[in-house]
């Protein structure tokens, strides 16, 4: 053969075998094909404003406080060690600080919860139906010390439960923060409640409550259901995990002004969004890479039968399963550049949130 022949053979036969591996990659993918476009959802929306809709700012008028709601946790483990002393004892340590510069015109109850039954299951029942209000609104605040000083660990946690009946010693009201339930305790619900749920009904409701959480030495797990309870209840997550660390707080809380406590909350917050922004990306991002990497390792694994079943050549089989792994590879760039996006998403919205939490630490702090 000639060589023009010969070369003008090779011009019409490749553009004939390229549709024709085009034409059979088609048809695997109609016959035993994966959604691939279905792993390309679903990305998550970055928040960058980590103030409620009642933060007040620097120079706004504090609210007076007028009713405060101790929620004391009395469950069997605080009576686990926080550094040489229990945290029970810390517990009451930090409700005595609480206590000391309670003004004379707020009135103070305290609610226990966990203090009855055992922490086994043989106690469950009466440990989860043993929320009790120790100390109804009044302004004697010795006597809700004495009955604090007084519990011991004993049972379960029914959290829920103990914001509901924190709320029955609360009023009406139509101002954010005239009315605070402070809770105490070093773990999760454990008696079946949403405790989430009956902050937010505190806060979002007739009572307008703020939900104060203190947390002592609490695991990952159970720390973010507390911290997802102060922030449904409009409040400050504290976490505490040394016996310094609740000095530090003792210190602090008995030196604070409005100013400061708005300043901790406006970070408690910001600490809470970024680290949503954060887990909320983690999360996407490893779907999509689960998600394409499923399908195309189950399109690989299918592709050889399917090509004996539809009785392709060797030269066909192997066209195929390169212009599969092209598409696959595609799709894996596409995913880096989503990564890529939405990581990029991820820094610039927790970067906004630094940067307004920094804007409202420099506002505080002027006027503190």
């Amino acid at each position: 053969m000639r060589p023009l022949a010969l070369i003008a053979l090779i011009l019409t036969v490749a553009p004939a075998v390229a549709q024709d591996t085009d034409a059979l990659l088609a048809r695997f993918l109609e016959d035993r094909g994966e959604d691939i476009e279905a792993c390309f959802v679903d990305m998550p929306r970055m928040h960058t404003n980590q103030r409620d809709a009642e933060f007040r700012g620097a120079t706004d008028t504090p609210v007076p406080l007028r009713r405060l709601v101790v929620a004391f946790d009395a469950s069997g483990s605080m009576a686990g060690a926080l550094g040489g002393d229990t945290k029970m004892a810390a517990a009451k340590q930090a409700v005595d600080a609480l206590l000391d510069d309670l003004p004379d015109d707020v009135t103070a109850s305290l609610v226990a919860f966990g203090h009855q039954g055992t922490n086994d299951d043989a106690g469950r029942a009466d440990s989860c139906a043993g929320v009790e209000t120790l100390v109804p609104d009044t302004g004697d605040t010795a006597a809700l010390r004495t009955a604090a000083g007084a519990l011991e660990p004993a049972g379960w946690t029914p959290l829920a439960d103990a914001l509901a009946a924190a709320g029955a010693q609360l009023a009406p009201s139509d101002t954010v923060g005239e009315q605070v339930v402070y809770v105490v305790s070093d773990g999760e619900e454990t008696c079946g409640g949403d405790p989430v749920e009956q902050a937010l009904a505190l806060h979002d409701g007739d009572i307008r409550a703020v939900v104060n959480i203190l947390g002592l030495d609490l695991p990952a797990d159970e720390r973010a259901q507390l911290e997802a309870v102060a922030q449904a209840g409009g409040g400050l997550f504290t976490s505490i995990t040394t016996q310094s660390e609740l000095a530090r707080e003792i210190e602090e809380r008995r030196r604070r002004n409005a100013n400061s406590i708005e300043l901790l909350k406006t970070n408690n917050q910001a600490s809470i969004t970024q680290r949503r922004n954060s887990n909320a990306t983690g999360g996407a991002l490893l779907r999509l890479g689960n998600c394409i990497g499923m399908r195309s390792l189950r399109e690989g694994n299918r592709v050889r039968a399917w090509s004996r079943d539809n009785d392709l050549t060797p030269d066909q089989q192997t066209a195929l399963r390169t212009s599969l792994k092209a598409g696959h590879d595609a799709y894996d760039a596409r995913a880096a550049e989503i990564r890529s996006a939405v990581e990029a998403a991820r820094d610039d919205a927790n970067q906004a949130v630094q940067d307004q939490r920094d804007t409202d630490a420099a506002e505080f702090e002027a006027v503190r």
